[in-house]
């Protein structure tokens, strides 16, 4: 099972900018993480303002915490992404149809957990109208009383940490 969480700077298939992925396996009656893949990646397209305040990752930035790493300079070369993710048929993302659109057809899943949408009617949020809606990350980390750092929201590592803590709350797991 593999719980993933993309950081983007367009609305255009693979363009990631930074994944965050962890694999993860059920022992002792929880989720564990056993590996993790984490990278930052240039996008071909201009920066997006919008996109660019959710994750405050600009080229310069994604220069720098690349370091010296010598691996794809964009998501869709990235071909230790798709081994990585080879031997797993689970998907998990707090928000699964957006981690989809920008995987395309580099990886493909036998089964998808969306843990935002898994948690709409438990954490029961609210839209400015009184609606129920799906949970941010935040909502849902709340909800089951688990440690948020709003400082980090955003960073891909640390959102699949945060949705592993999500998944080891629920009691209402389906595929």
């Amino acid at each position: 099972m593999i719980i993933l969480d993309f950081e983007t700077n367009t609305r255009k298939p693979y363009d990631v900018i930074e994944v965050g992925a962890i694999k993860v396996a059920f022992i002792d009656g929880e989720y564990k993480k056993i590996d993790a893949f984490h990278r930052y990646y240039y996008s071909k397209y201009g920066i997006n303002q919008r996109a660019l305040e959710v994750h405050r990752l600009t080229p310069q930035k994604i220069k720098n915490l690349r370091g010296g790493e010598n691996y794809a300079k964009y998501f869709r070369q990235d071909n230790e992404f798709i081994e990585f993710c080879q031997d797993c048929n689970t998907l998990v993302a707090h928000n699964i149809t957006f981690e989809l659109r920008y995987l395309g057809d580099m990886v493909t899943f036998d089964n998808h957990i969306c843990t935002m949408a898994q948690n709409k009617h438990i954490v029961r949020a609210v839209d400015i109208r009184g609606g129920l809606k799906p949970p941010k990350l935040i909502e849902a980390c709340n909800h089951y009383g688990i440690d948020f750092d709003e400082e980090q929201y955003h960073s891909a590592i640390y959102d699949v940490t945060k949705t592993l803590e999500v998944l080891n709350c629920m009691d209402n797991l389906t595929l």
